[in-house]
């Protein structure tokens, strides 16, 4: 079950057309479409993120803008469909009609800066994040063997610190590419709390489409 089943199924804004989204129009159209109709806030090579208003309350709508798209969308879908998944911002809806879907509905967090990243993160810089992760998961076979002393304080933030206990364990039991947590941009405060508002790159997405 996701979150949309608890709360309230919200597909799209009431007064955009469905069909615009359906798998049978180009990814062109469905972008014209939105622009038109919305503020463009980011994109990159695959997916373009435009703010709508759902509920009284500024959201972020994620519509995929090529292969690469559907599959971060199908990808990403699939991980925040996990209601207990805390670390990343939550899902409010996402497209049932298509399979991959076109598009995805997330809450909006706010923008992170440096320094609250290290107050949330222990001091910590996204690289060291990753590193620790990388370690405590024991899912990267291949990383570097910290030392000794290293060890015993990421075993000891890892301890005390709740994100990154829960970061380490989604790594642990999906599929996430370590370069979903490396960088700042995909990283956002939701209601006072860190959070991955970007969550659509596997690692099977990122060798299939990015290699």
């Amino acid at each position: 079950m996701k979150v949309i089943d608890i709360i309230q199924e919200a597909p799209l804004p009431d007064d955009w057309d469905k069909s615009a989204y359906k798998s049978n129009t180009s990814f062109a159209s469905r972008l014209r479409y939105a622009k038109e109709r919305a503020k463009r806030i980011g994109g990159g090579s695959s997916r373009v993120a435009f703010e709508i208003e759902h509920e009284g309350r500024p959201t972020i709508l994620k519509i995929a803008k090529n292969k690469k798209g559907l599959a971060q969308n199908d990808y990403e879908s699939s991980i925040l469909n996990d209601y207990t998944l805390t670390i990343a911002i939550p899902m409010i809806d996402y497209d049932e009609e298509n399979d991959p879907p076109t598009w995805i509905h997330t809450e909006k967090a706010e923008k992170m800066k440096p320094t609250q990243f290290k107050k949330f993160f222990n001091g910590l810089t996204p690289d060291e994040v990753v590193h620790l992760v990388m370690v405590m998961s024991g899912k990267f076979r291949d990383v570097a063997e910290p030392s000794p002393e290293v060890k015993q304080r990421y075993e000891e933030i890892w301890e005390d610190n709740e994100t990154i206990n829960s970061l380490t364990d989604v790594v642990g039991s999906y599929d996430m590419h370590p370069g979903e947590f490396s960088m700042l941009s995909n990283w956002g405060i939701y209601k006072g709390e860190p959070v991955l508002i970007d969550v659509g790159g596997s690692s099977k997405v990122i060798s299939q489409h990015y290699s």
